[in-house]
């Protein structure tokens, strides 16, 4: 998806990685393929353990180098978005994020061996709080194997395979730069995430005395999603107007719920329709009322006009309205509207 620009590393204490491998670079210390059966891990995504609605969009490492028969592990510890690990067969590319429904489901077996003629995928995950088991290839032939998230395109990753006596990195120095790796796009989402919630809120008044708030929805960066509503005006009086406006590059919803709880599932088709209808929507304190699947700032030079990104709901009393972003609620983005 289309990214944003990027952020202050040096703002919050983070530095570029030490001088040495950058992605997909070898290692100082390297040791000759033997074929061995123990590989490296690769981590799937990540949330800032500080701030988690600041989710990095990368294979950490993004490229390894393994030697014929050896195993790698992907896992999805500190990630809470839904990320996928997908090889397409020569010939076939990635369907657009969120086409094919058929692959959010795994479709091999969490352990294979991949000879890079078919497609292996481990579907997206996770996707509620159940625990998210590793999955695993072993790869039988020499050569470059290019892999991506179903719904996070730019997320794409690389295990280059080597016969015997070929240089590998042990899984000690994978570990090692997947994790320097990380430091700078967290860097960069720390730094989108302060500048998406410090600007002050957008409003325009209207003839009739009301004013119409303007709330964004998330944010992006070339290697981050900021999962987060930001500005939340403090300020709202019964019969404003509040547009949720889509920026970023992800697809989001704004859904408002009392006495009704949204629906939580993100692959539920029901989260992509407009509920009761239409923008704009009365808003009370008693029904669901959700934006349906709001789609993003996105691809570059293609992006729907604002109007098809953007969706009203109208404060008539008093009172405070809590909403969520159903595909991200599990990173914590949400807000809640008071009108007085």
């Amino acid at each position: 998806m289309c990214r944003g620009r990027g952020g202050d590393r040096h703002r919050y204490g983070l530095r570029h990685p030490e001088p040495g491998p950058e992605r997909g670079g070898l290692a100082a210390k390297t040791v000759k393929a033997s074929g061995g059966t123990d590989g490296p891990t690769i981590r799937v995504g990540v949330n800032d353990p500080d701030q988690r609605v600041v989710a990095v969009l990368e294979y950490l490492p993004a490229n390894v180098t393994v030697a014929a028969g050896q195993t790698v592990t992907w896992t999805w510890d500190g990630t809470i978005e839904p990320h996928s690990v997908t090889f397409f067969p020569p010939g076939r590319t990635a369907p657009p994020p969120g086409n094919d429904r058929t692959l959010f489901g795994p479709t091999s077996p969490p352990a294979v061996t991949y000879d890079g003629t078919s497609l292996v995928n481990s579907g997206l995950a996770p996707l509620g709080p159940q625990a998210v088991a590793p999955f695993r290839l072993s790869f039988s032939r020499p050569g470059t194997h290019t892999y991506s998230c179903l719904i996070h395109p730019q997320m794409v990753g690389t295990v280059t395979v080597v016969g015997t006596g070929g240089a590998v990195e042990s899984a000690g120095d994978v570990k090692a730069r997947g994790d320097r790796e990380a430091v700078p796009w967290l860097a960069e989402g720390r730094a989108a995430f302060q500048q998406l919630v410090s600007a002050p809120p957008a409003s325009t008044r209207n003839a009739d005395g009301t004013t119409t708030w303007r709330i964004r929805m998330g944010a992006s960066t070339p290697h981050t999603d900021i999962l987060a509503f930001a500005p939340v005006p403090q300020n709202v009086k019964p019969g404003d107007a509040v547009t949720f406006i889509n920026g970023s590059g992800a697809p989001h919803t704004a859904t408002f719920f009392r006495t009704q709880p949204p629906i939580m599932n993100p692959l539920d088709p029901r989260v992509e329709q407009p509920t009761p209808g239409p923008s704009p929507q009365p808003l009370n304190d008693r029904d669901l009322f959700n934006t349906g699947l709001v789609p993003p700032d996105a691809p570059p030079g293609a992006a729907p006009p604002e109007a098809a990104r953007s969706f009203t709901f109208v404060v008539p009393a008093a009172g405070e309205f809590p909403y969520i972003c159903i595909l991200h609620a599990p990173s914590g983005m949400g807000g809640v509207i008071k009108a007085s």
